[in-house]
């Protein structure tokens, strides 16, 4: 029997890329042609979609939705398997198999010697796989395949009372339809980055909200709260196959008592399960514990996210150089 091998590497069509997503049962949104190009977007082109399709001996194929980030005035390029800090790696709509796996884990390592690879936890064949080196992480996802009833019991019983409050204080969900929607949501936003502090990880510009608007997709969807007719908090999902993701929410510090995120969570759990989701994933807790411990509350379980990191000698020397220009200006 001939041995399985990788006969040919190529660029894919914009056509190839969106029906392999499509198809893929553990496709997130961040494999998707239209993740990568918000982000080329909203960067302005310092992160542009460089796809690869591989072909197998076998006539199986595997997609790799990278993208490229270029650093120090282009003198460094990093392939980041999907911006931002997403779930990157492959996706098929073949069922490949360890073989194949390995020969994609060593194309990578051999071919990239700057990568930056967030690795998919709802990709089964990567428990078969010795990929390293890894940080190990976490993410914290809902099992949605035995209904939301199921899923809502896991709840804690303080979550639940949340849900019961919001409504009889009068909040009310609705889907975001207009830019003043976006916009509004935006503002929202700028209240929390302002409660958050230090402690925000990330403060992206309204000109995100805005491109993420534009797409006009089905793969995207903001929901607000209202309260007392006023806009007052917001949850940003994005949809694959089978996987939803919560990945931005945002409320106003004077109305957090309403209990307003809450009933926006649970509205999102509950369209996400009517609609055929397998997954509701909360992401990674960025290493604060009292996140940890408020997607825990939601009945989630973790789900091993590692991350690989690999740089090349000449990148890591420009960031020591960088770092230590940095400190003696401080």
């Amino acid at each position: 029997m001939k041995k399985l091998a990788i006969e040919d590497i190529y660029t894919p069509t914009d056509n190839e890329w969106d029906l392999i997503w499509k198809d893929c049962n553990y496709a997130t949104y961040f494999h998707s042609r239209e993740w990568a190009q918000i982000w080329n977007v909203y960067l302005k082109g310092k992160s542009y979609p460089c796809p690869k399709l591989i072909h197998f001996s076998d006539e199986k194929k595997a997609l790799i939705p990278f993208s490229v980030q270029e650093s120090f005035k282009g003198l460094t390029k990093t392939y980041v398997s999907s911006p931002e800090g997403t779930y990157g790696g492959w996706i098929s709509d073949d069922e490949l198999d360890v073989p194949h796996g390995k020969l994609i884990v060593n194309h990578l390592y051999n071919e990239y010697p700057n990568l930056l690879w967030f690795i998919n936890p709802y990709d089964s064949l990567i428990s078969k796989l010795n990929i390293k080196p890894t940080v190990q992480d976490q993410t914290y996802a809902i099992d949605m395949s035995a209904g939301f009833d199921n899923a809502y019991n896991k709840w804690t019983s303080k979550k639940r009372s949340r849900v019961r409050y919001a409504k009889e204080s009068g909040v009310v969900v609705r889907q975001a339809k207009t830019l003043s929607d976006w916009l509004a949501y935006y503002e929202v936003y700028e209240d929390s980055i302002r409660r958050w502090g230090k402690k925000a990880t990330t403060n992206y510009r309204e000109e995100l909200f805005v491109e993420l608007f534009n797409r006009a997709s089905n793969n995207i969807k903001l929901s607000l709260a209202v309260f007392e007719n006023q806009i007052v908090a917001g949850s940003l999902c994005f949809y694959a196959k089978k996987h939803a993701v919560g990945w931005h929410a945002a409320s106003l510090e004077k109305f957090l008592r309403t209990g307003m995120a809450i009933l926006l969570a649970h509205d999102a759990f509950k369209d996400a399960c009517d609609n055929g989701y397998s997954w509701f994933d909360l992401n990674p807790c960025g290493g604060h514990e009292g996140v940890r411990q408020y997607k825990k509350e939601f009945g989630t379980i973790e789900l091993a996210a590692p991350v690989v990191n690999i740089e090349a000698p000449f990148k890591k020397t420009l960031n020591a150089a960088y770092k230590l220009v940095n400190k003696k200006a401080a």
